[in-house]
């Protein structure tokens, strides 16, 4: 017996969480090639950061537009003070990320650094220490951006698949699969035997995460279906009920899977065309962004409230479908 799915919070969040954790995982991995290719690839620094930076904004945008009274939630700085609620934590987390982001962003530019010299040349004689120093901070503040979009969920204690610290583990595994996915598609397009050798490095950590993403993702089930009866009922609603075609699809076969296998591929160089290596690459990455969102919206989607879960409900439910069909 699979369990039902909630209708009320769907694609619009999903893409928040999904550019939440993508800004995060991005940012960290551009800045872990900055600083152990001592600067030698700026394009990485600079594409990565805007990409983090627009990403994270863009997720805000449609988690504003999501909520009820868009106009309330832009004066989220209110609850700010409230530092028991994971809310307020991830409003101080957001504003933070946006900030440094932003700023490394600003001042990893040069044509932005050239504009800030015109009007204040102190501040762009010390921009490349700015950008370093934003980019570790932005890092910081990033990943733990992509660790709350799973803890706002945990938090929900009344959503039998969300209550467990599983959630917020697989979504930041997620986000640095995602986030190392989008890096490695710009390093794709250096050209130079160092590039060689992180798109080397890239493509070992892609494969450990996924399996990492492959474990934590057997664990939660197995956490569910030896749990509660709204745990089995939410857990089934992916493996076997409505939400199983898009699991099992586009989570586990094109998110997982796919990319799996491609990249394995290309670190055997089994191909010998490097045109067509880097083609298999990019479809991988591809693959990896499609199961990542789709990963949050079936989460989401599965997401039902225990009481609504719970076996006499779902008969209830059932009943009623019956009697109106």
């Amino acid at each position: 017996m699979s369990g039902v799915v909630q209708t009320t919070w769907v694609w619009e969040p999903a893409i928040y969480l999904f550019l939440g954790g993508l800004a995060g995982g991005a940012f960290l991995a551009a800045t872990l090639v900055r600083f152990l290719s001592k600067d030698a690839f700026p394009r990485v620094t600079v594409l990565g950061a805007w990409l983090s930076t627009v990403a994270l904004v863009v997720g805000l945008l449609f988690l504003v537009v999501d909520v009820a009274k868009p106009f309330q939630a832009m004066m989220m700085w209110k609850s700010f003070i409230n530092l028991d609620s994971w809310m307020a934590i991830g409003a101080w987390l957001l504003f933070a990320a946006v900030v440094f982001m932003g700023l490394c962003s600003v001042f990893s530019t040069p044509k932005l650094v050239s504009i800030v010299e015109s009007f204040c040349k102190p501040l762009a004689k010390y921009a490349e220490r700015i950008s370093k120093v934003c980019m570790v901070a932005g890092a910081i503040f990033g990943l733990g951006v992509a660790a709350y979009t799973g803890i706002l969920l945990w938090s929900a204690h009344s959503i039998p698949l969300w209550n467990t610290p599983l959630i917020p583990v697989l979504f930041t595994i997620s986000a640095l699969d995602a986030g190392a996915s989008a890096i490695l598609a710009i390093l794709l397009f250096e050209k130079s035997d160092k590039a060689a050798a992180f798109v080397k490095r890239a493509s070992i950590a892609l494969i450990v995460l996924i399996i990492a993403e492959a474990c934590t993702l057997a664990a939660l089930f197995f956490l569910h279906l030896n749990g509660a009866e709204s745990q089995m009922l939410s857990a089934n609603t992916l493996l076997n009920g409505e939400l199983s075609l898009q699991f099992w699809v586009l989570v586990v076969g094109v998110g997982l899977v796919i990319p799996f296998v491609l990249t394995v591929i290309d670190m055997t160089h089994v191909v010998k065309n490097h045109e067509l290596a880097r083609l298999l690459h990019l479809i991988a990455i591809a693959c990896a962004l499609v199961g990542g969102f789709t990963l949050r919206f079936v989460i989401l989607t599965a997401g039902m409230h225990a009481v609504l879960v719970s076996p006499d409900a779902y008969q209830a439910m059932l009943g009623v479908y019956t009697f109106i069909g």
